[in-house]
């Protein structure tokens, strides 16, 4: 299999004439603000960071690709970038190869059109390279040699692991992969329902370091599978994977300084390996959570979790009901409402919905060409989706003490995000004030994970479709019991009804030190770690995508890479001064989950009419982060061994190709 789809770029080649032809047509529909971007960089006159060619703020989530300019200077501003953009066509260098962090801040505010923070100078900067492909000394740390017999067990072949891999490769360190499924993709390849698709966009959804030639501004969960396994096939990966093998249980070896991880095989047959590092990207959606109602064992027909949509269901004409309206169910309902002969929606509580113009919409030829084959218009691009899709929504998030309406906004902004939601919910379902009472939420918006609309009211408004307020009681064998008592006649239930998300590492068993469970550190599903990446008594064990370091809006792409590089720091850390065990101190976990659980605080979700899955059994947020996507990028941008205890031992042994223990599953 090739690796991932992507144009190889000019910038080193010389210009031919067909290629000179499409970049013209490219230029007349390109991005203003991106393309200003690139006459600074590539020229150093200031004057395009100023009026009149200084775009505006744009009001929605659009690609604002006129910039809010005039025509003529719209003009101006494509004629001079078509220069620009041949001669780094032709080789020639940019005056500005990387901004400084100074510049970084003037040129987001002049290319957002509104006033960027001083603290996002560092963040830009080194990200802008990273996407644009320029050096950036960012491993310093890790120029020491791994030591002999250094070894890592990745646990999940998933998204984040992939990133994993590819800086444990770079390191030259020992690692093997252990996947429970026969192929690589995480929850996207256990949640492959009707209308399964990413919410973020797709240049956004994307790894720095595996570009793509994406077809659709949003992409669908079979399109981003074979994204993944393009990106492993190019990293050659693959060989270092144990396939369809679960692992059992990891155990920390105070005496020997590792970590001993009990595997079974397909065929039954157990194993434990031996590696000095454990790093876990097991995911929070991948337990599924059912609902324990009378009668589940009487139904008739087929009943299942979205998670598990049988490959060969036939819903024509078939009565459904679906319990649950999260994110799953919002992109069932609409994928298969017109095949069914009646769909019945059975909701505890509405969600709050945002318009999705782009849902299904192809990107355009011109702007494909573009990010192929210009890194910096590709790294630009991505640079206003991270802002759009990140920071410009959570700093509306947090509770404003002196708001006058604190049952319906936390602040005048998410007030305003309220009437903008509530005017678009009215126009959607048309008049239908059955259905209005039933839709508009009475809690503050993004109060739970913020839905998008790929047909979900239109469906609502199909005859065929019918949405109660209220769950399910009971199943009987020919149907579902809403809390009412109304019995609903069903064929299929689908039960929507998410996952088990606060219980990190549940799927096997974690030992630390002196035999104490992760489930016992953590007070079963109250974890707490510092910096979501690791936690204290469990040694050498490293988390990607780890409680409370979900972000609520940006890229989760993003983050994993962001706690890779943290994890490969910290390595870099190990080999070089020799630390052979390393876990945070527990003050400083203490200290940074005070942070944490106070500006959860004042977040939305801990708004008193809301109930999420973000929260735990207690009510303590423990899924998603509190930060600000460059809160967290600066805590992680650095590693201070003062917050953790480090110990050395003598040089573990080299692990060899046999386990160190084997035997039949009794």
């Amino acid at each position: 299999m090739k690796g991932p789809e992507v144009m190889t770029s000019l910038e080193n080649n010389s210009p031919g004439d067909a290629h000179l032809s499409e970049l013209e047509l490219a230029v007349e529909t390109a991005n203003i603000p991106v393309l200003l971007m690139l006459l600074f960089q590539a020229t150093g006159d200031g004057k395009w960071l100023e009026s009149p060619y200084r775009p505006t703020a744009s009001a929605g989530l659009d690609d604002h690709d006129s910039g809010g300019l005039e025509p003529v200077y719209q003009d101006e501003v494509r004629g001079a970038a078509l220069i620009v953009l041949r001669g780094l066509s032709a080789g020639k260098p940019l005056a500005i190869a990387l901004p400084s962090q100074q510049q970084a801040i003037s040129m987001m505010s002049a290319f957002l059109g509104e006033s960027v923070p001083e603290e996002y100078g560092r963040m830009m900067r080194e990200e802008l390279a990273r996407f644009s492909g320029q050096p950036l000394d960012q491993y310093e740390e890790t120029a020491a040699p791994v030591a002999d017999g250094f070894h890592v067990i990745l646990i999940g072949m998933s998204l984040a692991v992939t990133v994993a891999a590819k800086h444990l490769q770079e390191m030259g360190a020992s690692f093997q992969i252990i996947e429970r499924n026969g192929r690589s993709g995480g929850s996207w390849l256990e949640n492959g329902y009707p209308g399964a698709g990413v919410d973020t966009p797709s240049h956004l959804y994307s790894y720095s370091f595996g570009s793509k030639d994406w077809s659709h501004h949003f992409t669908l969960r079979d399109d981003l599978l074979t994204y993944f396994d393009d990106v492993i096939d190019s990293l050659n990966v693959n060989e270092k994977v144990k396939y369809d093998t679960e692992v059992l249980s990891t155990t920390w070896d105070d005496t020997e300084h590792c970590w001993h991880v009990r595997t079974r095989s397909p065929n039954g047959k157990t194993e434990v390996l031996q590696a000095q590092v454990v790093i876990t990207a097991v995911g929070i959606f991948g337990k599924p959570k059912l609902p324990q109602l009378p009668g589940m064992t009487d139904f008739k027909g087929r009943q299942f979790h979205t998670s598990a949509w049988p490959k060969d269901l036939d819903l024509v004409d078939k009565r459904v009901v679906v319990v649950g309206t999260g994110a799953s169910a919002m992109q069932v309902v609409p994928a298969i409402a017109e095949c069914v002969g009646q769909l019945t929606i059975l909701q505890r509580s509405p969600q709050w919905v945002a318009p999705f113009e782009k849902f299904g919409e192809a990107i355009s030829h011109s702007t494909r060409y573009l990010l192929a084959n210009f890194p910096l218009y590709r790294a630009w691009y991505w640079a206003r989706l991270f802002w759009q899709f990140g920071d410009k929504v959570l700093t509306g998030l947090r509770a404003d003490p002196a708001w006058e309406r604190p049952d319906l906004a936390m602040n005048a902004r998410n007030f305003a995000h309220r009437r903008f939601f509530v005017n678009y919910i009215k126009e959607q379902v048309n008049g239908r004030e059955d259905l209005l009472t039933k839709v508009i939420p009475d809690y503050p918006p993004y109060g739970k994970r913020m839905l998008l609309d790929n047909g979900w009211y239109r469906a609502l408004l199909r005859p065929n479709v019918q949405l109660f307020a209220e769950g399910a009681r009971a199943v009987t064998h020919g149907g579902v019991v809403t809390e009412s008592g109304k019995h609903i006649e069903a064929d299929v239930i689908v039960w929507a009804t998410g996952y088990d998300a606060t219980r990190f590492l549940s799927s096997f068993e974690v030992i630390g030190r002196d035999g104490v469970t992760i489930r016992e550190a953590w007070n079963d599903d109250d974890p707490k770690t510092y910096l979501g990446v690791a936690t204290p008594g469990f040694p050498n064990l490293f988390m990607l995508g780890g409680p409370h370091s979900f972000p609520v809006a940006g890229s989760f792409m993003f983050f994993m890479e962001l706690q890779m590089r943290y994890v490969r720091r910290l390595l870099g850390k190990m080999n070089s001064k020799h630390i052979t065990s390393i876990e945070p101190r527990q003050d400083s976990t203490e200290k940074y989950n005070e942070e944490v659980d106070e500006l959860h605080d004042r977040m939305v979700w801990k708004h008193e009419k809301v109930q999420t899955y973000f929260r735990n059994e207690h009510g303590r947020v423990c899924v998603i982060m509190p930060f600000l996507n460059v809160e967290y990028w600066n805590k992680l941008r650095d590693v201070h061994l003062a917050d953790f205890n480090a110990t050395s031992a003598p040089p573990p042994r080299k692990p060899t190709e046999e386990p160190i223990n084997a035997g039949a599953e009794r």
